[in-house]
């Protein structure tokens, strides 16, 4: 009776006959894995610049478009315009980013430092989650562009209702994910952690807080982009600077160009500062290890 001895090797697929038994060699799985690397890394750089690329087709596309349909210049301007419009007037465009910029991180940080204090007492005590709770969603289901004029009349124009209309904006979506997390916990760590009598203090800053920060983060990404809508629109209603300020100068005036370039300007702001938190995040680095396993910070 024959034996079958079974081999791997780089080596092409051969049947020889060895000392009365069979040879057998196979070679196809790693040079098959060595050739979907390239298509995987090919594949890998297309996504990474597939955004890029699309953003400036469209551009060369909106610039063919507005040129061979001479569309005039105060209904749609043709992004070669726009940089022009950019560059001579980069100073003015540049003060009221400023302007803009302090007001969104202003609000940021308020909002985010009362829904984590906020979020932290109702986990402390569920009577106060059940009594503020329908409170907040209250508030959030109303527009906040009828909220914004009685803010304005409250607190007057300035850089303090700008921040008081971001914190009305950007605090709920950290709120709700906060609670998210905190409740998450799993429940044999907490009772590892109530069997070795740890106080509400520990567990906090220990278990629930390192066990929630997934779904904090989740939080301020999507605050990020809110803060910027809350500072538009309090420039909107009283404002004599700002990028929103810049918007509606610009329609006011048939300086549609400017009001593009503002846009353009505002949306670099938003994904700067998405990308920033997004960074903040990976610089932290936790890792669950599996879904019963303890949060790392």
């Amino acid at each position: 009776m024959h034996s079958v001895a079974l081999r791997l090797s780089h080596e092409p697929l051969e049947w020889p006959a060895r000392q009365g038994g069979w040879h057998l060699t196979l070679t196809h799985a790693e040079d098959a894995a060595q050739e979907r690397r390239p298509t995987r890394n090919w594949r890998r750089t297309v996504e990474r610049a597939g955004p890029t690329i699309l953003i400036i087709l469209l551009v060369v596309l909106w610039q063919i478009l507005t040129r061979a349909l001479d569309i005039p210049k105060f209904l749609l301007p043709a992004p070669t315009d726009i940089a022009r419009l950019m560059i001579d007037e980069w100073p003015l465009i540049q003060m009221h980013s400023l302007a803009t910029i302090g007001s969104i991180v202003s609000g940021y940080i308020t909002a985010v430092l009362f829904a984590l204090a906020i979020s932290a007492l109702m986990i402390r005590f569920p009577m106060v989650e059940r009594l503020i709770m329908p409170i907040f969603v209250g508030l959030q289901s109303v527009p906040k562009i009828a909220i914004a004029p009685l803010i304005l009349v409250w607190v007057g124009a300035g850089m303090g209702s700008k921040v008081a209309v971001v914190v009305s904006i950007a605090f709920f979506p950290i709120v709700i994910n906060t609670m998210a997390g905190f409740k998450e916990v799993d429940r044999g760590l907490t009772d590892v952690f109530r069997s070795v009598d740890a106080n509400e203090r520990q567990m906090f800053f220990r278990l629930r807080l390192p066990y929630a920060m997934p779904y904090i983060f989740a939080g301020l990404r999507i605050a990020t982009t809110l803060a910027v809508l809350g500072a538009i629109v309090a420039e909107w209603l009283a404002a004599s600077n700002g990028l929103g300020y810049l918007v509606l100068s610009g329609s006011f005036n048939f300086n549609t160009a400017r009001s593009f370039a503002a846009i353009i300007v505002l949306a670099v702001i938003g994904t700067t500062f998405f990308a920033l938190m997004s960074w903040l995040e990976r610089a932290i680095s936790w890792k669950r290890e599996g879904s019963d396993s303890t949060t790392q910070v």
